[in-house]
């Protein structure tokens, strides 16, 4: 009998594996500081549009005594805490439609009650009211043009105290501290308005113009 030997295949070399890409520790550290940046630059965006209010402003010129026509209001953004005070808000620009300029306005400016007289004292469905306030009934930031309650102390149920909306026409304080108040009122109410002021037993809470609206 015959016998066959084998020769075993001669292994062949490995080939090495290609080296792995190495990635830089710095570049990995600088790629998640732009991601934050871009975090941080997103969530500051949305929190200052939040923050923003649309106010009226005057696009074109207008001189002192003319009253003020549609053509020179515009709208514009600006930051709810940037300390303009009183001003008048996008929805109220009906309200300075054809009021006359107190003094000279220039684009930009933005319109606030001191800058316009003119405004129509009562709307339809109102009447005015004149009353009387003593120092401690009435805030003594109360001016022109506020919104706010007249609010009774003598119909106090067991509930909260009666109140009135009403809008501040003309207000002139005294060098006692006594306001005499002029108050635009709902005709429904307005007898009501004014017999708790003829009683003293009135109380004014306003909402400064241009806030809450």
């Amino acid at each position: 009998m015959t016998s066959t030997l084998t020769t075993p295949r001669a292994q062949q070399p490995r080939r090495p594996s290609p080296p792995r890409p190495k990635v830089k520790t710095s570049w990995l550290l600088a790629a998640l500081a732009m991601f934050l940046v871009v975090v941080l630059l997103v969530m500051w965006a949305v929190s200052n549009a939040s923050d923003r209010t649309q106010v009226l402003a005057v696009t074109e010129p207008v001189a002192a005594g003319e009253e003020i026509p549609d053509s020179a209001i515009g709208s514009v953004s600006i930051s709810s805490d940037a300390g303009f005070g009183r001003i008048y808000l996008e929805s109220q620009r009906d309200l300075l439609v054809g009021a006359v300029a107190v003094a000279d306005l220039v684009p930009g400016d933005i319109l606030g009650p001191s800058m316009v007289t003119g405004e129509p004292e009562v709307i339809e469905g109102e009447q005015l009211v004149g009353v009387v306030l003593r120092a401690g009934r009435y805030p003594s930031e109360i001016e022109r043009g506020d919104g706010g309650f007249a609010v009774s102390t003598l119909e106090r149920g067991a509930g909260d105290p009666a109140s009135v909306p009403v809008r501040v026409v003309s207000v002139s304080i005294s060098e006692t501290l006594e306001a005499s108040v002029t108050l635009a009122v709902a005709d429904a109410d307005a007898a009501r308005v004014g017999t708790w002021a003829g009683l003293d037993e009135l109380v004014m809470v306003v909402t400064p113009l241009g806030v809450g609206e």
